[in-house]
C-alpha cells in the first residue's frame, strides 16, 4: 500500500535561498546539484515523476556521492 499525501512540497523554509520553480520544488540537476555551490537536494523536495521512498533514498545516494566529491575539490 503506497499511501498518498500529497504533492505539496514542505519547502517554505529554503524560498528565497535556492532556486525553486513555480510549485515550491527546489531545482537541482540530475547530480543533486542546486544553484548555489555545494548545495544539494534530494527526495520529494525536488521535482520528479516518481515519488516513492526507493527514488528518494536514491537521490540521497547521488547526492552523498557528489557532495563527497565537491568537498574532495575544495581541500
Amino acid at each position: 500500500i503506497f499511501v498518498f499525501i500529497g504533492f505539496q512540497p514542505n519547502s517554505a523554509l529554503f524560498k528565497g535561498k535556492v532556486a525553486m520553480n513555480e510549485r515550491g520544488y527546489i531545482v537541482t540537476d540530475p547530480d543533486m546539484k542546486t544553484n548555489i555551490p555545494g548545495v544539494f537536494a534530494a527526495g520529494d523536495i525536488r521535482e520528479k515523476s516518481l515519488r516513492q521512498v526507493v527514488t528518494a533514498a536514491a537521490d540521497g545516494a547521488i547526492a552523498a556521492v557528489q557532495a563527497g566529491k565537491y568537498i574532495e575539490a575544495q581541500e
